[in-house]
């Protein structure tokens, strides 16, 4: 079974046997989370024996946009579908000292109150690290100053 790469600290990453020198986990943790790459084959300073070798082992989390919408005020919510066909939402919130996001960390939710759309399909699973980590970095671009997190 494939490993969520994106939920791996970088300790994790350079204690993963990849038979790679000590370097490789720092190159791969900076195109994750600093170059937000979706694919291996994207990691052009890997060698390519390596980059498939990583495909074969790990996954990367991806936050695919199924809609979004945005009102009057600036407040954009991102529909994001994940693994599974799996719904979730992201809230981008402007203001006029920097831009907050407010991520998911589970899909659906227990508590069942009628005015929140994430209730209305029960309780689905939480989600992982990686999973948040790409609701931030989709919203990355829009100047972010706070993430606050839901659930």
């Amino acid at each position: 079974m494939k490993k969520d790469i994106l939920s791996m600290s970088l300790e994790e990453l350079e204690i993963e046997n990849i038979g790679q020198p000590q370097y490789r986990a720092l190159q791969i943790f900076t195109w994750l989370h600093q170059k937000n790459v979706t694919a291996f084959a994207e990691m052009s300073n890997l060698p390519k024996a390596l980059r498939e070798a990583l495909e074969e082992k790990f996954f990367i989390p991806i936050c695919n946009t199924a809609e979004i919408l945005e009102s009057k005020d600036g407040t954009k919510k991102f529909l994001f579908e994940i693994g599974g066909n799996v719904l979730i939402e992201t809230v981008l919130m402007q203001y006029d000292i920097g831009n907050s996001v407010c991520i998911s960390t589970q899909a659906g939710c227990k508590m069942g109150c009628t005015f929140c759309a994430s209730a209305t399909g029960g309780f689905i699973r939480n989600l992982s690290a990686g999973e948040m980590c790409s609701q931030v970095y989709k919203a990355k671009g829009e100047g972010l100053r706070s993430v606050v997190l839901m659930g």
